[in-house]
């Protein structure tokens, strides 16, 4: 917060916001790229289908075709054509905290191939079984299926939680207070795309300035509050700020005030 002008009958204070506005919009950016990534990237289901062609000739071995549909959420569909299967086993990820989540992994010749990557260990055992039996028994045919879609449902709700919060902090309003002599009142006006706001008050209704403080994790953050005399805070920078801005801007309110 700043003074932007002083006159013998006037003050003006404006507060920007600028930590709020940079941490909301940064928020906002990553959770919408997130979004997207969910959206039209990440798969929503699979399935797995495969056929034997088997050979005239004793001698030549069967050929496996197999074909990987993965779908999004959009209901796009990208397809990936498999050879000769030789396995499937389960990978286990450890998260940072202990989390354990569970993947199907298909062995061919050719590279691995991954399903879906949050699906219960069981549901995944049951789909590895099908597989190996396939590849083991002298099956003709495959089909395997799995899905994932409330869980990305769920992630997605999440998002949107977060990037409404973020949206909030990136909107916060621009605080210009304006104390008048002449008039003997006090304005303060909040401007932001959420719309604005105007609070005035004679400057007899005022009780005194205090200084509100708030510990963050690793520091204090500081704001300036108009107490009435009716004993009503309001506060003059809605968002904390540094100690030193807030100390000096009320010192020369009170100089101006004659406090």
């Amino acid at each position: 917060m700043k003074i932007v002008e002083e006159t013998r009958t006037r003050l003006q204070l404006k507060h920007r916001p600028l930590g709020y506005w940079f941490s909301g919009w940064c928020i906002f950016a990553v959770c919408l790229s997130f979004l997207i990534y969910c959206l039209v990237f990440d798969s929503a289901s699979v399935r797995l289908t495969c056929v034997v062609y088997r050979r005239r000739h004793r001698i030549s071995p069967n050929q496996t075709n197999c074909e990987l549909k993965q779908f999004n959420l959009l209901g796009s569909m990208e397809k990936l054509k498999m050879f000769d299967l030789q396995e499937a086993y389960i990978l286990t990820k450890t998260g940072s905290k202990g989390s354990k989540t569970y993947q199907v992994m298909i062995v061919t010749p050719f590279r691995d191939f991954a399903l879906l990557s949050h699906v219960s260990y069981q549901e995944n055992e049951q789909i590895i079984f099908k597989i190996n039996d396939f590849i083991n028994s002298g099956q003709t045919s495959l089909l395997v299926q799995q899905n994932q879609r409330n869980y990305l449902f769920f992630l997605i709700l999440f998002i949107l939680i977060i990037m409404a919060i973020a949206a909030y902090f990136a909107t916060s309003p621009v605080t210009t207070c304006t104390f008048y002599k002449s008039l003997n009142q006090v304005f303060i006006e909040r401007k932001s795309l959420r719309g604005n706001k105007i609070i005035e008050h004679p400057l007899k209704n005022i009780l005194r300035f205090d200084i509100q403080e708030k510990q963050y994790k690793y520091s204090k953050l500081y704001r300036a509050v108009i107490v009435l005399k009716s004993f009503k805070e309001i506060p003059i920078n809605p968002q904390y700020t540094d100690e030193r801005s807030i100390r000096y801007v009320v010192s020369r309110i009170h100089l101006f005030l004659g406090y």
